[in-house]
C-alpha cells in the first residue's frame, strides 16, 4: 500500500512539472519578445485636467487651463509643429492665451518596452476682463482644444506569392488571396490587402481608412501650421490626404510602381482610399512574404468643455 501511495505522489509531482513548463516558456517569450503593441485605432487622446479651469469662474480670478495629451498609438508625438491650440471664446474677455499654441511635449508612443504608451500635459494660463466693464453679468464660454500633429501607420500582413498561377502541375503551399488586417496603434490603417496574380506578376490594392475619429491631412509642416484654428484654414485639397511613404514586398522597395496618388498621397472619400502597387515575381514556387506599408500623415483630435464666467461686482 505504502509502495503504491509512493507511487502515486511521485507521478502527481512528475505531472505537475510537466504541466508547468509550457506556462513558463510562455512567460519566458513575452519577455523576449514583448505583447503587441501596434493596436488600437487612435493617436493622441485629449482630456481637460479636472477643475483646470473649473465649472465657474469670477472675474477676478487668472483663468488657468491643463490639458492631458495621452498617446494611444505607436508613434512618437513632440516633432516640430506639434501643438495643441486653445480657442473657441472672445479673446477681449479672457487674455493672455497665445495665439501660437502650446507645444506638445515629446510623448512616446507603444513599443515593446512601452506597451502602454505615455502621458504628458499642455498648460495655457491667461487672465479674465472685468465684465462689468463690457455691461454684462456673465459670460458662457465654450474652451475648444485642437491638437495638430502628424503621425505614421506602419502596418505588415503575409501574403501569398504566386509566379505562375495557372500551372496545375506544381505542388503550391499556399493560394494568393485577399488579407484583412485589424488595427495598427493609429487613427490612419490599412484595413484590407487584396492581391491578383498573373503569370510573372502580382497586383496589391491597398485600402486605407481613417479610423481615429478625427481629421486627416497631408504630411507636412505647411499643413500642420493651417491646422491651426487662428490660421488660414486646411483647404479641400488638403484634407482627407494619407502619404503613402512606402511599401516594401519581400524585401524590395514597389513604392514606384503605386498609383494613382497625388503628390505621393492616397485621397480619402468618405474616410477611406486606396492604391493599386505592382510586385514582379521569379521562378515558380508560390510562397509567402511580408507586405509592410508605411502611412505618414497630419492628424487633427478636438475636445470641448464648457466655463461659465461671472462678475464679482
Amino acid at each position: 500500500m505504502r509502495k503504491n501511495l509512493f507511487a502515486m505522489i511521485t507521478l502527481l509531482l512528475l505531472l505537475s512539472a510537466c504541466t508547468g513548463t509550457l506556462p513558463g516558456q510562455q512567460r519566458k517569450s513575452q519577455q523576449l519578445y514583448g505583447p503587441e503593441y501596434r493596436t488600437g485605432s487612435e493617436g493622441l487622446r485629449l482630456s481637460f485636467v479636472q477643475n483646470l479651469p473649473p465649472a465657474r469662474l469670477f472675474d477676478t480670478e487668472q483663468f488657468t487651463t491643463m490639458i492631458q495629451v495621452e498617446n494611444l498609438g505607436a508613434f512618437t508625438v513632440g516633432g516640430p509643429g506639434d501643438k495643441v491650440y486653445l480657442s473657441g471664446f472672445d479673446q477681449t474677455i479672457i487674455t493672455g492665451i497665445s495665439q501660437w499654441g502650446a507645444d506638445i511635449p515629446v510623448t512616446e508612443g507603444k513599443s515593446q518596452f512601452v506597451p502602454t504608451g505615455t502621458v504628458d500635459t499642455v498648460e495655457f494660463k491667461g487672465m479674465i476682463a472685468p465684465l462689468r466693464a463690457k455691461n454684462i453679468d456673465k459670460y458662457p464660454a465654450k474652451l475648444l482644444a485642437t491638437a495638430c500633429y502628424a503621425y505614421e501607420t506602419v502596418a505588415t500582413a503575409n501574403v501569398c506569392i504566386d509566379p505562375s498561377p495557372y500551372a496545375t502541375n506544381i505542388r503550391k503551399i499556399c493560394t494568393p488571396a485577399s488579407v484583412s488586417l485589424s488595427s495598427q496603434g493609429a487613427p490612419v490603417a490599412v484595413n484590407l490587402v487584396e492581391i491578383d496574380s498573373s503569370p510573372g506578376r502580382a497586383r496589391f490594392k491597398i485600402h486605407v481608412k481613417n479610423v481615429g475619429g478625427g481629421d486627416v491631412f497631408r504630411y507636412g509642416a505647411d499643413y500642420l501650421m493651417k491646422c491651426s484654428p487662428f490660421s488660414q484654414p486646411l483647404s479641400f485639397n488638403d484634407i482627407d490626404y494619407v502619404e503613402l511613404a512606402d511599401v516594401y514586398v519581400s524585401g524590395t522597395s514597389i513604392k514606384p510602381t503605386c498609383k494613382p496618388l497625388d503628390d505621393n498621397h492616397i485621397r480619402l472619400t468618405g474616410g477611406s482610399g486606396s492604391a493599386f502597387c505592382e510586385f514582379m515575381t521569379r521562378g515558380q514556387d508560390a510562397y509567402t512574404t511580408p507586405i509592410t506599408v508605411t502611412l505618414r500623415y497630419g492628424y487633427r483630435n478636438i475636445l470641448f468643455k464648457d466655463v461659465q464666467i461671472v462678475s464679482s461686482y
